[in-house]
């Protein structure tokens, strides 16, 4: 697909939200791989009696930078940002990454996302941005919601 081609379709999908990803759930032993590689290694994301006793969660939480390392495995198959074709595209950072509510280690994820805008840039590439949220099975409250901004090169 052209670059005009992708510009044109990624328009018309602009505020339509993508179907879900796939259910995974998050479990002690994935939190306890994610803690040893980016060390956030407080004891509400890794005592799990501790934090049975100590907090009112039940057990332990995922690290909230989790969800964001969690995401491009959420979502690879829906978003907008993997659906369409160009050469390259570099990952430019969130915005407004909000955690609006623990995930308690055990519980069951998916992403849903939806493409809020793209530009076209000086250098021919285009600025897209895609609004993730990772839900939570059984709540109505998403445990992460955020802003990727990207550049797709053609």
């Amino acid at each position: 697909m052209t670059r005009e081609a992708t510009l044109e379709a990624m328009r018309r999908e602009i505020g339509q939200e993508d179907e879900p990803g796939a259910w995974f759930t998050v479990d002690q032993a994935l939190i306890d791989r994610f803690v040893a590689i980016s060390g956030e290694t407080s004891w509400i994301h890794t005592d799990p009696e501790r934090a049975r006793q100590e907090t009112t969660f039940g057990g332990t939480i995922a690290p909230g930078n989790m969800g964001i390392a969690l995401m491009p495995h959420l979502s690879q198959q829906t978003s907008a940002y993997n659906r369409h074709k160009r050469r390259y595209a570099l990952n430019q950072g969130w915005d407004r990454i909000r955690y609006l509510s623990p995930l308690v280690a055990g519980s069951t994820i998916r992403s849903r996302s939806r493409l809020v805008g793209v530009e076209e840039r000086a250098d021919g590439s285009l600025r897209v941005a895609i609004e993730f949220r990772i839900e939570v099975q059984g709540r109505e409250k998403p445990w992460v919601i955020g802003t990727k901004v990207g550049r797709f090169f053609f």
